[in-house]
């Protein structure tokens, strides 16, 4: 499906950089509050591309993140390259931040992805066809945030409930994470027969995670020890307009105990009328050992058919090179009615990825194998590897 970018209007913009004219104005005659001296962060490759100090800045950012992508169907074997890595796709886009009076601080975000060759979408009767066209607006919102009173969104971006399914600290999350067909999603399973199947991997596997971007109001508590509660209240602008409104509300935990640093997050959301989707995800890594395990649940409430599964993960991180950490996993999915009414879906995965510090850069080499049961089709298993890079700027 080929995919526009929403317009966003300019007054969003002309918007953000007003609010933060006067209180960058005001920053800039008060040398003294200038940031720490260049030498007290870590060294990088890429500078940071921004104006501005940490009081009032324009800053912009991004990720490229391509690969090769090996895909054996029990049939045939396909390969897939430069392909853009769908479990951290590349994008872009600009910061605007300013900090105000009386603790509050102001905020915009403009952001969309790029990747007209995705391992989500690439298949066995597309490889080689660029999409071009495939771009997505990902944000286009502001934020007013208050330590006190909260943070409170507007415009286009994460709702609520986005990520709590993804809560993740093995540190292997950029090739492979509870959505497991992130990896590999565009493949057509192969019938027993040796013709393909009609259903896509990424069809068979999903992780619930709420109801991802919208545009939408959205409003985060203060941390309270640790937990915050958040809810939205949207609806779909982009890819498509549906004029479907959507709603959610979330719980996120995130603390330190000495050796163990704890992430956790649950959520309900409604994505319609006659759907409702419980999801939930807890990573604990021991810090001294780089130990860590990571599990991920969701259900599909729906008028006809449930659908549910269950992840696990389990990580070690360790400094081999000097250049950064190392870090090593292995993972299991299992779905119950996802593609269709008495449908099973089984992946196991294995990941290793090698972080760049200096570079900014992460080399990543995953494996997964996929099987799904349906009750009037039988199917092969496949295997997808998935090697390449990701760089931040």
């Amino acid at each position: 499906m080929r995919l526009r970018l929403f317009n966003v209007p300019n007054l969003l913009l002309i918007a953000a950089v007003a609010a933060g004219g006067p209180a960058a104005a005001q920053q800039a005659v008060k040398p003294e509050q200038a940031p720490p001296a260049a030498n007290a962060t870590p060294e990088r490759w890429i500078p940071k591309l921004r104006v501005g100090d940490d009081n009032a800045y324009l800053e912009f950012y991004g990720q490229i993140n391509k690969g090769l992508l090996i895909y054996d169907d029990g049939g045939s074997t396909e390969n897939y390259f430069p392909v853009d890595n769908g479990n951290s796709s590349s994008r872009a886009g600009f910061r605007i931040y300013t900090l105000m009076e009386k603790g509050w601080s102001f905020g915009a975000n403009l952001e969309w992805e790029w990747n007209p060759y995705s391992t989500t979408n690439v298949n066995q009767l597309n490889e080689g066809d660029y999409d071009w066209g495939t771009d997505l607006l990902r944000k286009a919102e502001i934020y007013l945030d208050s330590k006190e009173y909260g943070k409170f969104w507007f415009g286009q971006g994460s709702m609520a409930s986005d990520t709590t399914a993804e809560v993740d600290l093995s540190g292997t999350d950029v090739v492979g994470y509870s959505l497991v067909s992130d990896m590999a999603g565009g493949p057509f399973f192969r019938n027993e027969d040796g013709t393909l199947s009609t259903v896509h991997v990424r069809d068979a596997f999903t992780n619930y995670d709420g109801v991802s971007r919208k545009l939408r109001v959205r409003y985060d508590t203060p941390s309270l020890g640790g937990l915050t509660f958040s809810s939205s209240v949207g609806t779909q602008v982009v890819p498509d307009r549906t004029d479907v409104t959507v709603w959610d509300m979330a719980v996120r935990y995130s603390e330190t105990y000495d050796a163990f640093k704890v992430s956790a997050a649950v959520a309900f959301s409604r994505p319609g009328a006659g759907n409702s989707i419980y999801d939930g995800s807890v990573s604990v890594l021991h810090i001294d050992t780089g130990l860590s395990l990571t599990l991920a649940t969701g259900y599909s409430d729906k008028d006809v058919v449930d659908g549910r599964y269950g992840y696990a993960k389990l990580g070690y991180q360790t400094e081999i090179f000097d250049v950064g950490k190392t870090a090593f996993s292995i993972d299991a999915y299992f779905g119950k009615d996802i593609a269709g009414e008495g449908s099973t879906s089984q992946a196991f995965g294995a990941q290793i990825v090698q972080s760049l510090d200096y570079l900014q850069t992460e080399l990543y080499l995953g494996a997964r194998t996929y099987s799904l049961e349906q009750r009037n089709a039988d199917l092969q298993d496949s295997l997808a590897v998935l090697g390449g890079a990701r760089i931040k700027f």
